[in-house]
């Protein structure tokens, strides 16, 4: 059985370079929205109908339903600038996902930096409780969360100030220790 496309003028068929096939969704919403896009009158896909892969702004399908390839929109019967306003669509939904990415890494970071500094605090508790000098500490306080941390100077000021964080191994060991301990706790609760 050969694969072809089942967009009215569209001549694509399995075999000719790099176009994909996408068998209509199961999803009843999103089966409707895409033969209502395919615009064929008293039509309806069977189980091996197909839409090929230049229909889609972006080149292929996305599950996304706020993506504008969710559905597919370049047919030979969109005009011109309705294919444009749909490229320009798909571009604009990418930025906002690039945003919202970097958004969650901004916060996945702070995440991170507090639990540094939880682990830096946890270490100088240690320290101090085994009897070692702990280093002098430095008050902090996130403007964002409104959160207090105490931080130890010499991680404040990246260990330039002289005479802090004298030995480096012991304080890596440390830390070491604290977030295998927290790996663990988390993989028992």
């Amino acid at each position: 059985m050969v694969l072809s496309c089942c967009a009215v003028g569209c001549k694509n068929r399995a075999g000719k370079g790099s176009v994909s096939f996408y068998l209509f969704p199961a999803n009843q919403e999103q089966r409707e929205k895409w033969i209502a896009a395919v615009k064929r009158d008293g039509w309806q896909p069977t189980l091996y109908t197909r839409l090929c892969s230049d229909h889609f702004a972006k080149g292929h399908r996305d599950s996304n339903p706020l993506s504008p390839d969710f559905v597919p929109s370049i047919f030979h019967h969109t005009p011109s600038h309705k294919r444009h306003q749909r490229h320009q669509a798909m571009e604009t939904f990418e930025k906002r996902q690039m945003r919202k990415r970097k958004r969650r890494g901004a916060v996945f970071l702070q995440t991170v930096s507090t639990s540094q500094l939880n682990t830096a605090e946890e270490c100088n508790t240690s320290n101090a409780l085994a009897g070692g000098d702990a280093p002098p500490q430095h008050p902090y306080v996130d403007s964002i969360t409104g959160q207090s941390y105490v931080i130890p100077i010499g991680v404040a000021a990246g260990r330039q100030a002289k005479g802090v964080g004298a030995n480096p191994d012991a304080e890596v060991l440390c830390i070491k220790q604290v977030l295998s301990r927290q790996v663990r706790q988390r993989t028992k609760g």
